[in-house]
């Protein structure tokens, strides 16, 4: 019996003792438990990243998404403003660069009827030097252009100035249809003009290119004339008649408007002396 009880007491010892050294051997449940925390935890903070990740992705996906759709935008409004620039351009460009041009042919037309003043009145004083020493004045003529349509009026201006010079006349000042022409006294003008009648009509040999060259001019307007001097030329729809007024007749309030009524005009010089009068045939006639 006594043996027995002594196993019975070494087995429950070894027991116990095995107990304790496998108790050494594995971790306690608290830090089991603590690791277990920290694994779910760690769990939760990768689904929390992973989730993180998945917002990222997709908010870069729509940021992307955007710049794409604020790049076709850019692009659009890009081309519709080249658009807008190219229409810019071919429609206002040319009209501005017209504008300029008649801006810039007005400046220069404007400088040169400056220069042309400054001279006439360089010379206007020069004369008048010359007269204040004993010298006789300078002998001037008025002078009128007037066609309509007005665009006839520069193919005229040409034939009318050799005209001029051709009888010793120079234009001083042009203001508007009317001029002023120095050079020849109105008395030596009317003696030429009625010799010049007399050589259109054909009654002795002298040079009419020049003023035939001007009747021409003047055949290719509707209605309009020139004068210069006592030296009339009328054109209406239905003729073309030059004559030499009297000089009394320039001095008359009316004598620088004649021009204004062409047919009245006309009708006036119908009324001359035959040798100061000459209806002007057609052109065809005229040439042969």
């Amino acid at each position: 019996m006594e043996v027995v009880l002594v196993l019975l007491c070494l087995a429950i010892a070894g027991r116990e003792l095995y107990l304790a050294f496998e108790r050494r051997r594995s971790p306690g449940a608290p830090e089991i438990a603590d690791i277990r925390t920290q694994l779910r935890a760690l769990k939760s903070t990768r689904e929390e990243l992973d989730g993180v990740r998945a917002a990222q992705l997709e908010g870069l996906d729509r940021l992307s998404r955007e710049q794409d759709r604020d790049r076709e935008t850019l692009g659009a409004a890009d081309a519709r403003i080249r658009s807008l620039i190219a229409q810019i351009n071919d429609r206002m460009v040319p009209d501005v660069n017209a504008r300029l041009t008649r801006q810039r042919e007005t400046v220069e037309a404007l400088s040169a009827e400056v220069a042309g003043l400054r001279a006439h009145l360089a010379r206007r004083l020069d004369e008048a030097v010359a007269a204040s020493l004993g010298a006789k004045p300078a002998d001037l003529a008025g002078g009128t252009l007037t066609v309509r349509p007005e665009s006839a009026r520069d193919a005229l201006t040409g034939p009318y100035e050799r005209f001029a010079t051709h009888h010793g006349l120079r234009v001083e000042l042009a203001d508007g249809d009317r001029l002023y022409l120095s050079g020849r006294s109105p008395r030596a003008l009317e003696r030429d003009f009625i010799e010049l009648v007399r050589a259109l009509r054909g009654e002795f040999a002298e040079d009419t290119s020049e003023a035939r060259t001007l009747l021409d001019g003047l055949r290719d307007a509707d209605h309009g004339g020139a004068a210069l001097g006592p030296l009339l030329v009328v054109r209406t729809p239905e003729s073309l008649v030059c004559g030499v007024l009297p000089l009394a007749e320039l001095l008359r309030p009316e004598g620088a408007r004649l021009l204004d009524d062409p047919p009245a005009a006309a009708r006036r010089l119908r009324r001359l002396d035959e040798r100061r009068f000459y209806d002007v045939p057609a052109r065809s006639a005229l040439n042969g």
